[in-house]
């Protein structure tokens, strides 16, 4: 009579990462809504250096540049302030607020707008700035619904 191994799961898995040890199902869904909180965070980080930068003349953005609407000043609290919003909105999202998705939908949208409008001043980092956004506005819209379910 032969001994037949184990099922034990556990033991096969300690060698797979990727098994889920919590129990829990996950899906990509969830991986987007993290990946949005990150980048909501990043960018709202960004966007209070960069508002605190412009406020105060720094050297950082192109001299004499000229904008649609404003100044560089103006444009600079305007950042900020939409910084602010986006760390609150990330920190929403990240205890599943529903609330905060539609929020953060408002503003990312507002940021990416402000973000444009600011090419003249700095070209490469406003881009860039407006792509982190795009990127979180998909997360948010596409699988935001999961916040509902837990």
């Amino acid at each position: 009579m032969s001994v037949q191994p184990s099922a034990d799961r556990s033991a096969q898995a300690r060698y797979d990462v990727s098994y889920d040890r919590s129990g829990s199902e996950r899906d990509r869904g969830d991986g987007w809504l993290a990946f949005s909180v990150v980048l909501l965070g990043i960018a709202g980080i960004l966007n209070i250096i960069g508002g605190i930068a412009a406020i105060g003349d720094s050297k950082f953005y192109v001299g004499d540049a000229k904008y649609v609407f404003g100044s560089l000043h103006s444009w600079g609290w305007t950042t900020l302030i939409i910084g602010v919003l986006q760390l609150l909105v990330a920190w929403g999202v990240m205890v599943r607020n529903q609330a905060a998705r539609w929020v953060g939908a408002a503003v990312i949208s507002l940021n990416a707008i402000a973000q444009l409008l600011m090419i003249p001043a700095y070209p490469f980092w406003s881009l860039s700035i407006f792509t982190l956004d795009i990127l979180a506005l998909y997360g948010l819209m596409a699988y935001g619904y999961k916040l509902e379910g837990r």
